[in-house]
C-alpha cells in the first residue's frame, strides 16, 4: 500500500497543529488593523466603536484559527458570528475579546471580555452541552509563557448574549472531540511535568449544568515540549489523540484515549507503574498522521538496523514502520513500512514481497539510496537504486525519471539480476514526495 504524501518535520521543528492548540510557534507582535472590505470592514467598524481609541488587533498564535477576525456559525443557522481580539494602548492597556453577531445586515456586540494577558494562544469551537450551539474555547498566554489559561464562552442565539462559563484551566495543549462516544464534545487537555508536578492528561465532560473531570491519566514526565497533536480515530470507533513530544534530543508519541466500558482514560504506551522505554522513541521529528487515508491515525516506529555494515561512505537507511493502535489490547500493528530520505524529501513504501527481506544504504550526500536483499545480517544482492539529480544536470542514461520537483529530478535504476522481483510500475507506485519542515 502506497503512503500518501505526508508531512515530516525532520529538520525544522513542527509548529502548527490541526485539532490541537498550543505548540511551538513564532513570536507574534501586535499588528495594526489591516485594510478590510465588505463584511470584515463592517466588523472592524464595530471594533473601532467599542475600542473608543487607539488599538492593535491580536492574532491567535496557534491552532486552525489565526485571523484577526474569526467568523464561525455557532448555532448552525447559516449566519456567522464573529470573534476578534485587540489590545488597547496607554498605561492601563487591556486585551479585549469581542463576540459579535449580525442582525439586519448590521453587526452588533454580544460580549466584550477584558483580560490583562497580552497574547492569545488559540481559539476552538465545540458543543460540549449538546444544545446545538458551539461554545468558544479561548486560550490566553499567561505571564508564565510555558502555561496557557483556557476560558470558555457560551453564546445564546435567543438573545444574542454571550457569557464566560464558570470554568478555568491551565494547560500546555488541548483539543476537543467526542472521546467517550456519547455524541457530545469533551475537552482533552495536557500539561507537561516538572520537578513539582506530574504530567497529566485530563478529560473534562459536561453534566448537570457543570463541567467536571471525567477521567485523568499520567503522561511521560520526560517530555519537555509537545510538538504536534493529532486528534481522530485511532482504532475501531475509538477517537483519541496522538501527541508527538520532544524528549531531550529525541521524540516520542503518546496516544491518549478513553474506554467507556472501563470508564478510564488511557495513555499508550506510558505507565507510571511500568515505565518501560517508549517503543516510538526516534531521533527524527516525524509526525503521527493518517498516512494511508484509511481514516485512522498511524504511529511511526523506527527499529534498530538488523544489518552489520561498516562504511565511511554510506549509512544504513532507517526503516519506518507505521502502525495503527488497537485500543483494547494497547498494541501496535505493523501496517506499512517505508524507507525515507529526509534530506531530499521522499518516501519509498516497501512492497510486500520486499518486506522483511531488505535493507538500504544512503550515500554521504544523501542523493543515492541503494536497496539490497538481506543475507542474514549482511547486505545481499542489489535490487534497486534511487538517485536524486539536479534538474538539468547530466544524469546517467541508466536511470529513469520518476518525477521532477523544484530543482531536483528523482530517478531510479532496477538491477538486471535483482534477487527480488521488481518492475517500473512497482517503483513508481511506491514512491512519494514528502514535505519537510512546517
Amino acid at each position: 500500500m502506497k503512503l500518501k504524501p505526508l508531512l515530516l518535520a525532520a529538520v525544522v521543528a513542527a509548529g502548527s497543529v490541526l485539532g490541537g492548540c498550543s505548540l511551538s510557534y513564532n513570536d507574534n507582535e501586535l499588528l495594526h488593523p489591516p485594510k478590510t472590505t465588505g463584511r470584515e470592514a463592517e466588523i472592524q467598524k464595530l471594533i473601532e466603536q467599542t475600542a473608543k481609541g487607539n488599538y492593535l488587533l491580536k492574532y491567535p498564535k496557534t491552532g486552525a484559527y489565526r485571523s484577526a477576525i474569526i467568523t464561525e456559525d455557532l448555532n448552525g443557522d447559516k449566519n456567522d458570528e464573529a470573534i476578534a481580539f485587540y489590545r488597547t494602548g496607554g498605561d492601563n492597556a487591556k486585551t479585549h475579546m469581542l463576540v459579535m453577531y449580525n442582525e439586519g445586515k448590521k453587526w452588533k456586540l454580544s460580549l466584550d471580555f477584558e483580560t490583562d494577558y497580552l497574547d492569545i494562544d488559540c481559539v476552538q469551537f465545540a458543543d460540549y452541552d449538546y444544545d446545538g450551539v458551539s461554545e468558544i474555547f479561548t486560550g490566553f498566554v499567561t505571564f508564565n509563557n510555558s502555561i496557557n489559561e483556557l476560558n470558555i464562552f457560551d453564546y445564546s442565539p435567543s438573545d444574542h448574549k454571550s457569557q464566560k462559563v464558570n470554568f478555568k484551566l491551565n494547560y500546555n495543549a488541548f483539543t476537543t472531540g467526542d472521546y467517550d462516544e456519547d455524541g457530545a464534545s469533551e475537552l482533552l487537555s495536557f500539561t507537561l511535568g516538572s520537578n513539582d508536578s506530574e504530567a497529566l492528561a485530563i478529560l473534562t465532560d459536561y453534566d448537570k449544568n457543570r463541567l467536571y473531570t471525567l477521567s485523568k491519566c499520567y503522561m511521560d514526565n520526560t517530555v519537555t515540549k509537545f510538538e504536534h497533536v493529532s486528534s481522530g480515530l485511532i482504532g475501531g470507533k475509538t477517537t483519541g489523540v496522538a501527541i508527538d513530544g520532544l524528549v531531550e534530543s529525541a521524540y516520542n508519541t503518546q496516544v491518549i484515549y478513553y474506554l467507556p466500558e472501563k470508564k478510564k482514560l488511557i495513555n499508550f504506551p506510558y505507565s507510571p507503574k511500568n515505565p518501560a522505554p517508549n517503543p516510538t522513541t526516534r531521533t527524527y521529528n516525524i509526525r503521527c498522521d493518517d498516512v494511508d487515508d484509511d481514516g485512522f491515525i498511524e504511529i511511526p516506529v523506527i527499529g534498530e538496523p538488523v544489518v552489520k555494515y561498516d562504511s565511511t561512505e554510506e549509512a544504513i537507511a532507517p526503516i519506518i514502520s507505521w502502525g495503527s493502535l488497537n485500543p483494547l489490547t494497547a498494541k501496535l500493528a505493523d501496517d506499512i513500512r517505508c524507507l525515507t530520505n529526509f534530506e531530499f524529501g521522499y518516501n519509498f513504501t516497501i512492497p510486500k514481497n520486499f518486506s522483511g527481506n531488505i535493507a538500504a544504504t544512503l550515500s554521504g550526500d544523501n542523493r543515492t539510496m541503494k536497496i539490497y536483499a538481506l543475507n542474514g545480517t549482511q547486505l545481499g544482492g542489489l535490487i534497486l537504486t534511487l538517485k536524486v539529480f539536479n534538474v538539468g544536470a547530466n544524469s546517467s542514461q541508466d536511470y529513469s525519471t520518476i518525477e521532477s520537483y523544484n530543482q531536483y529530478s528523482y530517478t531510479y535504476k532496477i538491477e538486471p539480476n535483482s534477487p527480488i522481483a521488481v518492475n517500473d510500475q512497482t517503483v513508481k507506485e511506491n514512491f512519494a514526495l514528502i514535505e519537510t519542515g512546517a
